[in-house]
């Protein structure tokens, strides 16, 4: 088939839609069908090519379209501004489609989703979060859809209570790239490339510090539960350093923030490393070199963590056949279950200090655990989750 994916930001960017976008094109266009990227025209500091970018195994047709940047402009502020620039972009879009025909039409920003209906092609949506205001004008575009895709179960429940037709609401969860998590060095040698210590367990956290820039993911609880852990009552001068705490990501707004609270807390940087942010491509050997990942998140009841997110870390995690510990959030269990990660109660440093210490001194349950997660992740390769959300339209197409 011939797909556009019609894109709503820069591309290729450092942020963590970008590489998602970037394995969905990957994965089409490995399955065999003819991707075009649509792209918004906006300054890019990145300048390598997504391929490069991001370790693709094809390169990214894309389509920049010219239309008003906004940003540019010194008297539309922030979030104006990016409205400003899809209203444009959106008629750009449309000129395009007008002149190009395409099988399917896939996106993911309801901004843009008018303007893919009006062109009179099949078109897919694949939902990261649900808006907030104008719900009735939504749910009428939604309905005009070939299929919606949800990353989670509770968003599924909330949009098909809104009035969407259940029908055409499918859930299908972020991927994994397996391919980036073959024949990796040994332990020994990912220590010494990331200049870990080899005397003791490494706890790691891979991956953005915070969604949107602003929301907090849970790092102010990891860094408490770690303090909780780095006494060991029993050496006799009463304190021991037991495990390393290793994070890595940004921003560098958020690793300021929490260097202050590891500072306050008594913690130095023998026992608690910022990596800051590395390549997508350095991800893998990150996971990797660490003896336990943990996906942590706070107690809050905003919709992201009770409804919308599929973590890309998480899959990540389990794909590298490491033990998990991960906060029990409503959207991940779509995935895991108490056979393949320790869950801990969101925001509970105390329970998630203990999920660590469990982890710790149980490494064969720990192991039977990840390798239970190891077999469920390979349903989830990009390859097998693109197949499954194209195969009702192109079950189509052929008949």
């Amino acid at each position: 088939m011939r797909i556009a994916y019609i894109n709503h930001g820069r591309f290729p960017t450092e942020k963590a839609h970008g590489f998602q976008i970037a394995q969905v094109c990957d994965a089409m266009t490995e399955l065999g069908h003819d991707v075009t990227l649509l792209n918004p025209v906006f300054r890019n500091p990145v300048t390598a090519s997504a391929r490069e970018h991001y370790g693709l195994r094809h390169p990214v047709h894309t389509q920049p379209l010219r239309h008003f940047d906004a940003f540019r402009s010194l008297v539309i502020p922030g979030f104006l501004g990016f409205l400003v620039s899809m209203i444009s972009y959106a008629k750009a879009v449309r000129a395009y489609l007008r002149s190009n025909r395409f099988d399917v039409l896939y996106l993911r920003s309801p901004l843009l989703l008018q303007a893919a209906l009006r062109a009179g092609m099949p078109v897919i949506m694949e939902l990261h979060a649900l808006p907030r205001f104008m719900r009735a004008r939504f749910v009428r575009r939604c309905n005009r859809c070939a299929k919606i895709v949800c990353l989670t179960t509770p968003m599924r429940g909330e949009l098909v209570g809104w009035g969407v037709h259940p029908a055409i609401v499918v859930v299908e969860a972020d991927g994994v790239d397996l391919r980036r998590f073959e024949n990796l060095p040994s332990l020994d040698k990912l220590r010494m490339t990331w200049q870990l210590p080899s005397d003791r367990p490494v706890i790691g956290y891979v991956g953005s510090l915070a969604t949107r820039e602003t929301l907090e993911k849970g790092m102010r609880e990891l860094i408490d539960a770690y303090a909780k852990l780095k006494i060991d009552p029993s050496a006799s001068s009463g304190e021991k350093l037991k495990i390393f705490l290793w994070v890595v990501g940004g921003p560098q707004k958020w690793i300021d923030i929490y260097k202050v609270q590891a500072s306050s807390i008594g913690l130095s940087t023998d026992q608690i490393h910022f990596e800051g942010r590395i390549a997508a491509a350095d991800v893998p050997s990150a996971i990797a070199a660490c003896d336990i990942c943990v996906y942590p998140a706070p107690k809050t009841d905003h919709p992201y963590f009770l409804r919308d997110t599929s973590p890309l870390k998480l899959f990540e995690y389990l794909a590298a056949g490491r033990p998990v510990i991960c906060a029990d959030i409503p959207p991940v269990r779509d995935v895991v279950d108490e056979k393949s990660v320790k869950f801990f109660a969101p925001g509970d440093s105390q329970d998630l200090a203990a999920a660590m210490k469990d982890v710790l001194d149980h490494p064969e349950e720990a192991a039977r655990r990840a390798g239970e997660g190891k077999r469920i992740v390979q349903e989830h390769s990009w390859e097998k989750r693109m197949g499954r959300i194209l195969k009702g339209i192109s079950d189509t197409m052929v008949s």
